[in-house]
């Protein structure tokens, strides 16, 4: 595969782990992840049609509950009317699993991404089904003239599910149309202490999944910000790739902070694991260290100013 030079969004904080990974870069990457799309706000469309090391654990104090801040979609393109009755959660056999949201549906949240790479945009659905226990929460992704499908999480404790925006696993220029599809991030769980992130995507049957680890488990990206350590998400890309990175830093004196960039990378069509390292150390009050306990990708997607 040929690799052009492009300007991709950088994150200060991640510029290294680029800099370290760019000779390394085409002989580790798989073709399969996102050109640019719409990010979350934007009008949805609607149709008829390894593990990270740590989690955020559950939380002794009060949880966190769903912020109150929603991705609206205009009046002019709303989503799919959704039926009276509660969703199905599965189907024939041979069919992607899908649902839809009952009319009493709640946190419904909309974002857009192309998530088959055929340049024309498609969007994902969030919400919760609340029943006799507790609720139960979906993930819908929706390919516009294609297939919808539906990842049913269950019931993720005392916090909440939410999509968040599109962003790259393992973008490279050059792929072939339909092998550099966005990949959805998510809010798969919080609690007082932060946020856990999953990723997902559709596989070449155009069904919604969410990536594991290699391993079975699902794979989880942690954000949270405590006294001494901290855990976020950012973005590196150039020379022809993009991709994810997850970043940790922790503190002996609370001044002396020990980073750590994880490139995130494809083990397979349906797995992610950890990569290559990039380790530094900051101190208090240096602006590089304010992405290790936020989630941004060109978006601020959990931070200051952002979606959460």
């Amino acid at each position: 595969m040929t690799s052009l030079h492009r300007t991709r969004w950088f994150h200060p904080s991640t510029a290294r782990l680029y800099a370290a990974a760019s000779i390394a870069a085409l002989g580790l990457l798989a073709p399969a992840c996102s050109t640019s799309s719409p990010g979350a706000g934007e009008a949805p469309v609607t149709n008829d049609t390894t593990e990270p090391s740590t989690t955020v654990a559950a939380s002794t104090t009060a949880p966190a509950t769903s912020p109150s801040t929603t991705v609206t979609p205009p009046s002019t393109a709303p989503p799919t009317a959704p039926p009276t009755a509660p969703p199905a959660t599965t189907a024939p056999a041979g069919v992607c699993d899908d649902a839809t949201p009952s009319g009493s549906a709640v946190e419904v949240n909309v974002v857009n991404g192309d998530w088959n790479d055929d340049g024309t945009t498609d969007s994902a659905l969030s919400w919760a089904e609340v029943g006799g226990g507790g609720p139960s929460w979906f993930i819908r992704i929706q390919v516009a003239g294609g297939t919808n499908s539906v990842v049913a999480l269950g019931d993720v404790g005392a916090g909440f599910a939410a999509v968040l925006g599109p962003v790259d696993v393992d973008y490279s220029i050059g792929a072939p149309p339909g092998e550099v599809r966005d990949e959805l991030l998510a809010i798969v769980g919080s609690n007082a202490a932060g946020f856990n992130l999953g990723v997902f995507a559709i596989d070449d049957d155009g069904c919604a999944f969410q990536f594991d680890n290699d391993g079975g488990d699902p794979y989880i990206i942690p954000v949270h910000m405590a006294a001494a350590t901290m855990s976020g998400m950012g973005c590196d890309g150039g020379m022809g790739t993009h991709f994810i990175t997850r970043m940790e830093a922790s503190t002996a004196d609370g001044t002396n902070w020990d980073t750590t960039d994880t490139w995130i990378e494809r083990a397979d069509m349906n797995s992610l694991r950890d990569g290559m390292e990039i380790t530094d150390t900051l101190v208090t009050g240096d602006p590089e260290l304010d992405a290790y306990g936020q989630a941004q990708c060109g978006t601020m997607f959990i931070g200051p100013g952002g979606l959460y």
